[in-house]
């Protein structure tokens, strides 16, 4: 089991009690990133490095945890200081664990990316500051290369590993990490979010094929998880905080708690830099709002004297501008040639909480190059407790215990008291299965990934509306 208490925050914050910029006594004084002054004179910009590649620099890893835990020190002696640990992950509890059609909302709409990395910068700079040392930087957590928590994060005494988690022993499972060896053409991408071919939704229908999500507001008030926050995100976030024997979630399992996680900052650092990976295709960065409405926006964030930070969407599109670039742009660490991924658990599949047979249509590339298969399931009611499930897909009479191909995985996360997965709606893209399997009969089971530290873990029937193949346009 890894589970781990290390620091004494109090019982988690309500929306009422969170402090925000100049509430709760703070300083009605607003700054911008470029307000804040350097530690020392001729700052330039930083190498954010894979958390392995950090760690055999002892002293650099030394002086980000020694900042980290005066942070995490002084949220343990008073929890409203603003230059705390717990003010700092109050940010992600305030626009993140609220309601999905809250205008404050950042996830499940365009905000999501631009959001995050101006979180992650302003929380870099803080702990630059405390540190007295601007060469300071956030490291990553390359997930598709190292399928466990990296050493850091779990040795004790670290303020690395200070937080709640129930992660499962087991290792990080492709599905996961939206990796598909079985597929050919979504196999090169290593993260098949890097498919998506643009960045803002037109509809509702496009959020999930997206790469930035919809736009907030929009007429139709309709929301969702973009390509990318669907999986690999939301996974990696319920795999490290995972749930206890009670059903009780860890840190980064509910996004109100899930910034008082280290490796919160590891992970979205991660997204972060596949943003930059797919951003290298000129139609990709191309399609990137150049709207008033999205580059004007700003974000507000408490400053260490408790000032607000005002960061505009603008001003977080380009990482050299905002004072820093990633040691590699490859999905997966150069040295190696294919994702370094532990055993898997011993352990038997839980069993399916949905399964039905359908019948694969004639193939995809019968009907043109412009048409895609999707396996879509409507009205998924949500579900009474944090889960990630996978989709996969088998031929009919194939035996019983074959696992089939992986196609999906979806996880469902607390916030704002709530439990939901990424839609209502689910999509998959099933082209490539049903180019092998047109006209047969399909198997499609969906099947809980273990979350549990311990325990038994078991699940109820997946609720919902239908299951079936339709036809979409590229």
């Amino acid at each position: 089991m890894r589970a781990s208490t290390y620091i004494e925050f109090p019982a988690r914050i309500s929306r009422r009690e969170t402090i925000i910029g100049a509430s709760a006594g703070f300083s009605a004084f607003v700054l911008s990133l470029d307000g804040i002054p350097a530690t020392q004179a001729g700052s330039s910009v930083v190498t954010r490095l894979d958390i392995v590649e950090l760690a055999k620099n002892a002293a650099q890893l030394a002086k980000l945890e020694a900042a980290l835990k005066e942070m995490q020190d002084r949220s343990a002696s008073d929890p409203n200081d603003p230059s705390g640990w717990l003010v700092n992950a109050r940010a992600h509890g305030e626009f993140c664990s609220i309601a999905t059609t809250a205008s404050d909302q950042i996830h499940f709409c365009w905000w999501f990316l631009p959001w995050h990395r101006a979180y992650l910068s302003v929380t870099e700079r803080k702990l630059r500051q405390i540190a007295s040392d601007d060469s300071l930087a956030l490291p990553y957590w390359n997930w598709s290369s190292d399928r466990h928590i990296p050493a850091p994060y779990t040795q004790a005494g670290s303020s690395f590993a200070k937080a709640v988690r129930f992660t499962p022993t087991r290792a990080v499972q492709d599905g996961e990490v939206d990796y598909f060896p079985q597929n050919p053409s979504r196999k090169k991408l290593g993260v098949a979010a890097l498919g998506a071919p643009l960045f803002q939704a037109a509809s509702g229908g496009q959020i999930a094929t997206s790469f930035g999500g919809i736009a907030r507001p929009n007429t139709a008030n309709r929301y969702g998880n973009n390509r990318l926050e669907g999986t690999p995100h939301g996974p990696i976030h319920v795999y490290v905080g995972g749930v206890n024997g009670q059903g009780d979630p860890g840190d980064m399992t509910d996004f109100e708690t899930a910034g008082r996680d280290p490796i919160f900052f590891a992970h979205h650092a991660n997204l972060d830099r596949l943003w930059e990976i797919w951003r290298q295709t000129p139609e990709h960065r191309q399609s990137e709002p150049q709207s008033a409405d999205f580059l004007n926006k700003e974000f507000p964030f408490t400053w260490l004297d408790g000032n607000t930070i005002m960061v505009k969407v603008a001003d977080v599109m380009d990482t050299q501008k905002l004072g820093y670039v990633y040691d590699s742009l490859s999905v997966f660490r150069p040295s190696s040639q294919a994702p370094i991924v532990s055993a898997q658990s011993a352990a038997a599949p839980l069993p399916p909480i949905a399964k039905e047979t359908l019948t694969a249509p004639f193939s995809a590339q019968a009907a043109g190059p412009g048409v895609r298969k999707i396996l879509e399931i409507t009205d998924v009611e949500k579900p009474d407790r944090p889960m990630t499930v996978g989709v996969n897909i088998k031929p009919a009479n194939a035996p019983a215990n074959e696992a089939g191909e992986n196609v999906g995985t979806f996880s469902a996360i607390r916030a704002g008291g709530e439990i939901a997965w990424p839609s209502r709606t689910l999509a998959f893209d099933i082209t490539d299965a049903v180019d092998r399997y047109g006209g047969e009969k399909l198997t499609v089971e969906l099947v809980p990934f273990r979350i549990q530290s311990a325990g038994t873990e078991t699940y109820p029937p997946l609720r919902y509306g239908q299951m079936q193949i339709v036809t979409e346009e590229r």
